[in-house]
């Protein structure tokens, strides 16, 4: 499992054009961001924005559990470096993994003393959050063998179901609780009815290995499973201090602000996640041909996929610095309420700081894929330093443009890395393989 040789998949060698691939993503990308809009629309109108701050900050504690407790396996799967190891293995160590995510958590709101109000929504927004986990294992078995476009079906069911849901839930309970609990409904509805079936990943059509079949069900191996958690254990890291990276502004503005402020932050940082509809489809697209480009050591074709990606996020981040220039009030206003609309200035400046970060973003996929695990925990780490140090001195002092210009100089911190990491890398690897060449 460690060997080079394994990271190229086993699939067919005809592998579908990407853009082909980027366009399904970026439909079902697009139709589940325009779900979360709808969310987050329903909410401001319906609820008060304390309300909105409460599942701010639910998703403030949950996503940086979920994140460490995934250890990123969709990559590992979607990369082809599970080998033998039978795919049930990997879903069997999600579910694992997932549980114990979910006893963190509690532990976390019972540690913290939060109220009963506070502790129930925090909870049922994991709930969710772990369902769509155990989702994104599948999809990676699905982007392993070049069926994007069933991972776009998912992702478009799970949106319409979940809005479904939510509206249901808030009409019947009339509390932010039983909205997201519709959501959770919806989303195991399209996890057993979608998702984990066999006729979705075409085992019934086209099986894997004419020695055996393929499993889609969880397995319990613990010494597997165990190597499986030790390999991808640096990627739990990584994703933890991604997602801590957005989560670290939310805890400064509910200790320094307070619930209604940080529900206002939340709302209006929405607008990032607007364009990170491109940078998730392009990324999850071209994650598989950058790492089979980089095991092959063409390395002329892996700065290629990135530089189109930087130039994608390059281009996402002006128009949305433009459009929230020209028409952010309106926007805001139309979308959520007077209230956060009075807050339009933050737009431009919240919209620089996604646009770097997204074309940071690419280049962590781009390290992901070359495997630079540990330089990337350091890199990290030192973003998390950044952003909290800015965070403590500029929260307090200049509020929620503090945060702002927080996440602006941590993202500028990790573009740097980035690019500093990924060419000092490949240079010296592809010396390496020119001088084993010249050798040979």
């Amino acid at each position: 499992m460690s060997s080079e040789a394994q990271i190229l998949p086993a699939v067919s060698q005809e592998r579908p054009s990407l853009r082909v691939d980027f366009s399904w993503m970026f439909v079902g990308n697009a139709i589940y961001a325009c779900g979360q809009w709808i969310t987050l629309m329903l909410l401001t109108k319906l609820l008060r924005p304390e309300q909105v701050g409460q599942y701010a900050l639910s998703l403030a504690i949950v996503y940086p559990v979920i994140a460490l407790t995934s250890f990123q396996l969709r990559a590992v799967v979607a990369s082809g470096m599970y080998g033998q190891t039978h795919f049930g293995h990997f879903i069997g160590l999600r579910l694992y993994t997932t549980s114990l995510a979910l006893v963190i958590v509690f532990a976390i709101t019972q540690i913290l003393r939060y109220r009963l109000e506070l502790t129930s929504v925090v909870l049922i927004v994991c709930m969710a959050q772990a369902i769509e986990n155990i989702s994104d294992i599948y999809y990676g078995r699905l982007q392993l063998h070049d069926r994007i476009i069933r991972i776009s079906h998912s992702l478009i069911a799970r949106t319409l179901l979940s809005v479904l849901g939510l509206t249901v839930g808030l009409f019947i309970g009339r509390n932010l609780f039983w909205g997201i609990a519709g959501i959770v409904l919806a989303r195991a509805a399209v996890l057993l009815g979608y998702d984990a079936r066999e006729r979705t990943h075409g085992l019934a059509e086209q099986p894997l290995d004419s020695s055996r079949t393929e499993t889609l069900k969880p397995c319990s191996h613990l010494k597997v499973q165990g190597e499986l958690l030790w390999f991808s254990f640096p990627l739990g890291i990584l994703t933890l201090l991604v997602t801590l990276n957005s989560s670290i502004p939310s805890y400064f503005i509910k200790h320094a602000l307070g619930e209604r402020e940080l529900g206002i932050f939340s709302t209006i940082g929405f607008m990032v996640s607007a364009g990170s509809i491109a940078v998730m489809s392009l990324g999850q697209s071209a994650f598989t041909p950058l790492a089979r480009d980089y095991a092959a050591k063409n390395f002329g074709e892996f700065w290629s996929i990135l530089g189109k990606l930087l130039a994608l996020g390059t281009t996402v981040a002006i128009c949305g610095v433009i459009v929230s220039k020209l028409a952010g009030q309106e926007i805001l206003t139309i979308a959520f309420r007077r209230e956060y609309a009075d807050r339009a200035d933050l737009l431009p400046w919240i919209m620089a700081a996604g646009g770097v970060g997204y074309m940071a973003q690419f280049l962590g996929i781009g390290m992901t894929a070359a495997r630079y695990y540990h330089s990337q925990i350091a890199l990290l780490i030192l973003v998390s330093l950044s952003l909290c140090v800015s965070s403590y001195f500029l929260v307090p002092r200049q509020g929620l443009l503090g945060a702002i210009l927080s996440m602006l100089v941590a993202a500028f911190v990790q573009l740097v890395g980035s690019v500093l990491i990924l060419y000092i890398g490949t240079r010296t690897r592809s010396r390496v393989f020119v001088k084993s060449v010249g050798q040979a």
